[in-house]
């Protein structure tokens, strides 16, 4: 049976039926604020024509709940209007629903202007040193204590959700892979899951622990890139060249193994696409090459455990604070480092995570150490990972999957939703199919989309203009994921 506009996404798990039909917009407001009070975090919202939705996931149980409200009743101006403070827990309830729906006038509170003898406003951006990102910061300082500061996006939109729109899967791929370099694997896959959940598509455990391999291999990428950049913040360019030295390795073995450095183009709705893989690898032999670069890392970290000028910036530096935590609900390294402990890997297994005992890291300081702390725990994770499916990992036996075969067929349901752990955290994809398998509307919510939320109230907790490059670094967010 098909699903109702107005009912539960399913991705393929067992969940409570919710055959609500939501009146009034005080009535879906209500029913959002009841979940997110039984242990609902909201994934995103999401715009479809007339239609309102919100999909949220449960912390413990993984279960996905999705809640609409026809916008075009009249009742709308009657009642209070949402706002980012009152239900949004991501970012795209503001900068995405403003945008397409103006009618509703959805707009996110002004803040008043920071007044005073002595404070300056401290521009920096849009363009940056390096290759820093488009983002324009805007310091407003006492001296040397961050008093506020604003955040100002989009300067290189790339507009990927409507671009996407009305294509075939297999012409949306490479753009949605795309979106991020640094997590391409896990934008594929979210994808690609969510078209599996739509159209009834079961994947052998073959594919499954591949793109397990797959996506700890990004994680551990990103993650050394991330330690190196934290460690040049605080004046420590040794640690920084060896992360990164690390990180070529993994890249290198990227590229041995599947014969693209960031691993792009592998993954496809059904299973995987092996042409271009390089023929005969050694997997055993490169499971020794991943043991190298673990047993460096811990050198790297222990070192930096004994570095008084290291620790000396990270304690206290960039804490989140709490009544923050409680109301944006960060993701990824930047929430459990803030107390919140919660792996869609866990809760929500996906691919073959559930072969596997996954520790998750949990640290309550909120703090660039806290920060720091999780990502060495989660490297090491992701490598023990990879280094166990090596030892046992055979991929001539696995079969090349045909996407546009796959996709020849009609989906049996209208809606597929895709959610995975990126390194950077939560990921999600909620699509709508045609009947002949193109893309008629796609909601992507991404984590540092999420996450940048948490910096403005971050920066201003009793931090000083030295601090940014630190705090800055130690949360390590895109901003094309923030752009995409």
């Amino acid at each position: 049976m098909k699903r109702g506009r107005d009912d539960v996404v399913d991705m393929g798990k067992t969940l409570a039926a919710d055959e609500t039909r939501y009146r009034t917009a005080h009535e879906w407001i209500g029913a959002w604020l009841s979940r997110r009070g039984g242990g609902f975090d909201s994934v995103m919202l999401t715009s479809d024509g007339p239609l309102l939705a919100a999909l949220l996931i449960h912390r413990q149980t993984g279960e996905l709940v999705r809640l609409q409200w026809d916008a075009r009743r009249s009742d709308w101006e009657e009642t209070r209007q949402p706002s980012w403070s009152g239900i949004g827990d991501t970012l795209a309830a503001e900068y995405r629903i403003v945008q397409e729906r103006p009618d509703l006038a959805w707009r996110a509170p002004d803040r008043p202007r920071v007044r005073g003898k002595g404070v300056f406003t401290y521009p920096l951006g849009p363009v940056r040193a390096d290759v820093a990102e488009c983002l324009l910061y805007r310091l407003h300082v006492m001296g040397d204590e961050i008093v506020r500061l604003t955040l100002q996006n989009g300067y290189k939109e790339r507009h990927i959700r409507d671009f996407v729109c009305g294509r075939t899967i297999p012409e949306a791929l490479p753009v949605i892979a795309r979106f991020t370099t640094t997590s391409n694997v896990h934008h594929t896959l979210a994808m690609a899951l969510a078209v599996e959940d739509a159209w009834g598509i079961q994947v052998s455990a073959g594919v499954q622990t591949t793109r397990t391999l797959l996506a700890e291999l990004e994680r551990a990428s990103s993650h050394l890139g991330d330690l190196a950049g934290l460690a040049v913040s605080t004046g420590l360019p040794v640690p920084q060249m060896e992360y990164l030295h690390l990180k070529e390795t993994l890249l290198r073995l990227n590229f041995s193994l599947f014969g693209h450095r960031y691993l792009r183009g592998t993954i496809v709705p059904g299973g995987l696409t092996t042409a271009g893989w390089p023929p005969n690898p050694d997997p055993v032999g490169y499971a020794q090459t991943v043991t190298d670069v673990l047993d460096q890392a811990h050198t790297i970290a222990a070192g930096l455990q004994r570095t008084p000028s290291f620790l000396d910036r990270l304690h206290g530096a960039g804490r989140v604070p709490p009544p923050t935590v409680a109301w944006a609900r960060p993701v990824g390294p930047v929430g459990r480092a803030s107390g919140l402990g919660w792996d869609v890997r866990q809760v929500r297994p996906y691919a073959a995570y559930a072969d596997f005992d996954l520790r998750v890291p949990v640290e309550s300081g909120g703090d660039a150490y806290a920060r720091f702390r999780v990502r060495v725990q989660e490297l090491t994770e992701s490598l023990n990972i990879v280094r166990r499916i090596l030892g046992g990992w055979h991929p001539g036996g696995l079969s090349p999957a045909n996407p546009a075969v796959v996709m020849g067929r009609t989906p049996e349901e209208e809606y597929g939703v895709g959610i995975v752990e990126a390194p950077r955290g939560l990921l999600a994809y909620a699509a709508r199919f045609t009947a002949d398998g193109r893309i008629a509307k796609v909601g992507i919510a991404t984590p540092s989309e999420r996450n940048w939320a948490v910096i403005p109230d971050t920066m201003a907790n009793t931090s000083i203009l030295q601090d940014f490059p630190i705090i800055d670094a130690s949360f390590s967010l895109s901003v094309a994921g923030w752009d995409g």
